[in-house]
């Protein structure tokens, strides 16, 4: 019973102090959130990912750009982008990501494996970097761009 007693009342003190410390620090609005969602979408729904240990892809629902076809593609081209170890490409693929997880928000950063994916302020982008290698895209309704 005083075995009990005694961690009963260690972790009533753990909580009251770690409460204590949260509540005096705060938390800035500018501050980040790491998520690690294999499934994520943007906070307009626009954009919908899917990523693991190695890799990232992102799907755009509506976009104003275009990409020139490629012939060797017998599928959808050009309504994403994926990542791995080398540079960024352009999806040729006959499913989608899009609706497959839950929103990454303002704010908030996705890991998973080396890929950190995070939507612009607006909502209406995502970001995709492998950080081993600092390769990645960004994609939006107006433009996409590769790094």
């Amino acid at each position: 019973m005083r075995n009990r007693q005694r961690i009963r009342r260690s972790v009533l003190t753990l909580l009251a102090v770690t409460g204590l410390l949260l509540a005096g620090c705060g938390v800035d609005k500018q501050e980040s959130v790491s998520l690690n969602l294999e499934t994520f979408t943007s906070p307009d729904g626009n954009i919908g990912c899917i990523a693991d240990e190695t890799m990232v892809r992102c799907d755009i629902r509506k976009h104003s750009w275009k990409v020139k076809p490629d012939p060797e593609c017998q599928l959808d081209y050009g309504n994403g982008l994926a990542l791995a170890d080398g540079k960024a490409e352009i999806v040729c693929a006959g499913d989608t990501t899009l609706n497959s997880g839950p929103e990454v928000g303002h704010g908030m950063i996705n890991m998973v494996g080396p890929f950190e994916c995070s939507s612009s302020h607006k909502g209406d982008s995502m970001r995709c970097e492998n950080m081993n290698t600092g390769n990645g895209f960004e994609l939006s309704r107006s433009e996409f761009s590769t790094f």
